[in-house]
């Protein structure tokens, strides 16, 4: 059985905390990773050109925040790599432990004729071993890894309605085969869910969790849709839990060692 090759692609800024410990989970799978950082000023890049398996890093500066536009450069400079497969994640996103027998099975056996997997998020909150679990933060699925089809040469991640194109799309949005009339159906024809999870830690802490919220409300001010993003700081708002805040902590299996 031919080695599935996947390139992992990351869109970054000041991610000095998190992204070794990332860059050192996906390269478990992953035989290539390429970045786009837009404008670091901590020990991000520096950290990343250490590891020689980051092949490729495209650095900006001074341009408006447009997360579409970046999630296409990227993509782009991946498909130069010639991958089988293509797996996106954030500089405070790190794979579980143990997890490359399970998604190599998945990929090579199970679902062979999956073009798209689906990985849940668990949003650690003040300990490594502790997430949050209410509201969305509980059933919080993303498309990040799909299989690249090497006669589809116009692939492209589309613009959202937000400033900035936030909250857009990791991986393309006109994959063949995908089912744009129920996009949020958590399976397709061709969409699988990973057993494996992806832990994520932008919220890890009050002062990151502060920052977001911020972050947010400037980028997408007076947002109906998202209820001022109060559930980022606070166990309140539509996208919380009906009775406010839950924490649940999780086996050390499913942790990292940071």
């Amino acid at each position: 059985m031919t080695e599935t090759k996947i390139v992992a692609v990351y869109r970054i800024k000041n991610e000095e905390k998190w992204i070794k410990k990332s860059l050192e989970s996906v390269l478990d799978i992953c035989s290539e990773v390429v970045i786009l950082d837009d404008g670091s000023t901590d020990d991000t890049l520096s950290i990343c050109k250490k590891f020689p398996n980051v092949v490729d890093i495209h650095h900006q500066e001074g341009l408006p925040f447009d997360e579409t536009r970046d999630r296409n450069k990227l993509l782009k400079m991946a498909l130069k790599r010639n991958p089988d497969a293509i797996l996106s994640l954030d500089g405070d996103e790190i794979l579980m432990p143990n997890y490359k027998e399970i998604l190599s099975e998945e990929l090579d056996v199970f679902y062979p004729e999956k073009k798209i997997f689906e990985f849940q998020f668990l949003y650690a909150w003040d300990k490594y071993n502790k997430i949050r679990y209410d509201g969305l933060y509980g059933k919080t699925w993303q498309s990040r890894l799909f299989r690249v089809d090497k006669d589809q040469k116009d692939l492209c991640i589309n613009k959202t309605q937000y400033n900035g194109n936030a909250h857009c799309a990791q991986i393309p949005n006109n994959i063949k085969g995908f089912n744009k009339k129920t996009p949020l159906e958590p399976y397709s024809e061709i969409k699988a869910r990973s057993h494996v999870k992806i832990l994520h830690y932008s919220l890890f802490d009050d002062n990151t969790r502060q920052k977001k919220f911020k972050f947010c409300n400037q980028l997408d001010p007076n947002s109906v849709e998202q209820d001022g993003y109060i559930h980022i700081i606070s166990g309140k708002g539509r996208h919380s839990g009906p009775s406010g805040m839950e924490l649940i902590t999780i086996p050390d299996f499913m942790c990292r060692n940071l």
